[in-house]
């Protein structure tokens, strides 16, 4: 990975078991970055007090400690959305590196209230760390519905990570596919959907850089099974993921395919919210 001067990585952690995920990867980035290190961590309600402060700080020096870097630690009380949301604006962060709250039986991730009201308001884009991070990121698939979301999202995305190659998918259905599905009326929509997608690549403000490295595909099917699939076949272990930049706290408020996505997929996800208009 190229390497990105003055940069933060700003690491929100809740100090729970699958805190290593973020933290391996936070770490990851900011060394091959040459980049600051922020870790930052809201107290729980009615801990307050000094001593927790110094516990919490202690237990994430030590976390630290065995991967030899250094790091800015921030322990504070309040809010945990808009405290995170806060600092990480007020340290010019690229990003902020987040865990989830637990992976259900079937693989999917389970994934909180707070996770997802940061995704929803964060002006910065949002890594969620599923995975261990064993190497570096290779590839990027980014998820399109060729929708203004979608755009700002691989913008963002292609942006930190301007050296990945990154592959964006399209996933379609025939309208009135009960009626009208065969392998022609399924053929003319694709036809179709190819035309959009060169549309939107054209609209793309994209680096030459990005560019050479971007491939694409429109392929038939469900949203989730085709994206899964375009993961499987291209190893890839990063995904990109535009959400709506809408008010409100409503149970769909990210928008149910963003949030299916970023539920259901495998990889590491880089959830982008496109600021409201």
């Amino acid at each position: 990975m190229s390497t990105q001067s003055n940069q933060t990585i700003f690491l929100t952690t809740d100090l729970t078991a699958r805190g290593d995920r973020p933290l391996d990867r936070a770490v990851k980035l900011a060394k091959a970055r040459d980049a600051k290190l922020v870790v930052f961590h809201v107290l729980e309600k009615g801990r307050h007090d000094s001593a927790a402060v110094e516990a919490a700080t202690a237990e994430i020096e030590l976390d630290l400690d065995s991967y030899d870097i250094e790091a800015d630690v921030i322990i504070e009380r309040g809010d945990v959305v808009s405290q995170i949301i806060e600092h990480a604006e007020a340290s010019k962060a690229a990003l902020i590196v987040a865990g989830v709250a637990r992976i259900g039986r079937l693989g999917d991730l389970v994934m909180g209230t707070q996770l997802e009201r940061i995704i929803h308001h964060s002006p910065l884009p949002v890594l969620i760390a599923k995975n261990r991070a064993t190497t570096a990121y290779e590839r990027i698939v980014a998820a399109s519905d060729f929708s203004s979301p979608s755009a700002y999202a691989i913008a963002q995305g292609s942006a930190l990570f301007p050296e990945l190659q990154t592959h964006i998918i399209n996933a379609f259905h025939v309208p009135f596919e009960g009626f009208l599905h065969s392998e022609t009326a399924t053929e003319e929509f694709r036809t179709e959907q190819h035309l959009q997608m060169e549309k939107f690549l054209e609209a793309l403000k994209l680096t030459p850089e990005t560019r050479k490295n971007l491939t694409y595909s429109v392929e038939y099917g469900d949203t989730c099974s085709v994206v899964r699939q375009a993961l499987k076949n291209r190893h890839t272990d990063l995904a990109v993921i535009g959400t709506h930049g809408t008010g409100g706290f409503r149970a769909n408020m990210m928008g149910s395919m963003a949030r299916a996505l970023i539920t259901y997929l495998p990889c590491d996800i880089l959830a982008v919210r496109q600021p409201p208009k």
